[in-house]
């Protein structure tokens, strides 16, 4: 089976090998990887090193993060669709779980648990895929997108059938995308970390982070519910699992809430 991971590009060439090479060691005797970096004009040598891998690389300007992710999904030829950052990495085992997983249950799409890393890939804690019976309703009302799109992979074409995601998204199309794949099909699960999500302090919802906010706001209207006692029902239920299934994620939480570094959290 070929598996396409996509990395999107724009002066990444400090972490860049970081993340090529554990996309090359994710092959396994039957997965093959297919690595496609879509770049939009880095000027620091990330397409001359992305090349020197021997990747494919596409360049060109594009209309943001998650258009550079349609156009090298579209122009690939896994059966298997996943995104990883340029400063972002797989972990050991991490694809073969994911292919598994596929294979095992007939999904069309795969969701698998995280883990954050600093900037010299020192450990900040890990979440866990959600649940299967995470709906859309349940997923807005968390307030915050726990699918994450470094551990979540698609069939071709279930990703062709929705059409990718909506660039109108700068910031939160991933939200997006998922909120809409989980109204169309119940994803499969990989309880443990797939992949790692560097924290850089540059990560694009943290820069824009208004903008952000109201991206979440337009997803809210389409695909939460109208009802404030729904609402808070499902944020609670989604919190008081989440917060079970993570208890170091948890703990961390409240030791940054207690030693009065809330805007560090990570979270």
């Amino acid at each position: 089976m070929i598996v396409t991971i996509v990395t999107p590009t724009f002066n990444a060439v400090e972490y860049l090998s970081d993340c090529i090479e554990s996309a090359r060691a994710a092959e396994r005797p039957g997965i093959e990887i297919e690595h496609v970096i879509v770049d939009g004009g880095s000027s620091d040598g990330t397409v001359e090193l992305a090349r020197r891998y021997g990747l494919r690389v596409i360049t060109g300007k594009d209309r943001g993060i998650f258009d550079a992710i349609n156009k090298g999904s579209f122009n690939s030829s896994g059966e298997l669709l996943g995104f990883l950052g340029g400063d972002d990495v797989m972990l050991p085992g991490g694809v073969a779980a994911i292919v598994d997983a596929y294979r095992r249950t007939g999904a069309r799409w795969v969701v698998g648990g995280i883990r954050w890393i600093d900037e010299r890939r020192h450990d900040l804690g890990g979440l866990s895929a959600p649940p299967t019976w995470m709906t859309p309703r349940m997923l807005i009302c968390l307030g915050w997108n726990p699918i994450m799109h470094m551990g979540t992979y698609f069939s071709r074409e279930f990703f062709t059938e929705l059409g990718g995601f909506d660039i109108n998204y700068r910031d939160c199309g991933d939200y997006e995308m998922f909120s809409r794949a989980r109204a169309a099909q119940r994803y499969a699960r990989v309880p443990h970390p797939v992949a790692c999500f560097r924290r850089t302090g540059f990560n694009n919802s943290a820069v824009n982070l208004e903008r952000s906010r109201r991206e979440v706001q337009n997803i809210a209207a389409v695909f939460g519910p109208t009802s404030r006692f729904e609402y808070q029902l499902w944020r609670y239920m989604m919190k008081i699992w989440f917060n079970l299934a993570n208890p170091a994620w948890s703990m961390a939480k409240l030791t940054n809430f207690f030693i009065g570094e809330r805007g560090r959290a990570y979270f």
